[in-house]
């Protein structure tokens, strides 16, 4: 992870998105994340549960707006879109994604908690939204959620981030889930 990405990194997702360099990874991706107890009584999740999970920094926004002008057959450079992505997503921020499947009610969805552990102490989410992407399946309701995480002090970019996660279920429960920062730009 880029703490804060410069014009040189910006540039190198720019050159991948036009394909005239190779990509670089600017997210971390888990299908059936591997979230274990971290406090409380965990025994399974019990009613919805978490099936993937997506972390990425303004590297992955500058990636997004760079897409879309592609899409629209416009060239960008990384002068005209670090810029912007540092308006939607702050230095030292990320986001993450958390699909979820098996929500018994919809409104259900506000009771999801997410943070990180840092310095010892957990870290709430500032902000969540939701995608668009919410539909009624036979076990329930899926759909993703979006958090975003102030992470400018106390993390090493390098190193293992620890995300920590309540859901709507009424035991006492925080599971936990590593995300090597590292891994992605």
């Amino acid at each position: 992870m880029s703490p804060a990405p410069t014009l040189e990194e910006a540039q190198r997702v720019v050159e991948g998105v036009y394909s005239r360099l190779p990509r670089i990874p600017v997210a971390w991706e888990s299908e059936a994340p591997p979230w274990r107890p971290w406090r409380g009584e965990c025994a399974s999740f019990a009613g919805s549960r978490p099936v993937a999970v997506r972390v990425g920094g303004q590297l992955e926004v500058v990636e997004i707006l760079a897409e879309r002008a592609r899409n629209e057959f416009r060239r960008v450079r990384a002068q005209e879109v670090l810029p912007q992505a540092k308006r939607f997503l702050p230095d030292g921020h990320l986001r993450v994604y958390l699909t979820v499947e098996g929500l018994a009610r919809l409104e259900w969805r506000e009771a999801y908690t997410l943070g990180a552990l840092v310095g010892g102490k957990p870290r709430r989410a500032y902000r969540t939204t939701y995608l668009d992407d919410w539909r009624e399946e036979r076990g329930g309701y899926r759909g993703t959620l979006v958090f975003y995480l102030d992470l400018s002090e106390g993390v090493d970019p390098q190193g293992d981030l620890t995300l920590l996660l309540m859901t709507e279920a009424e035991t006492d429960c925080v599971y936990a889930l590593s995300v090597p920062l590292g891994g992605f730009r």
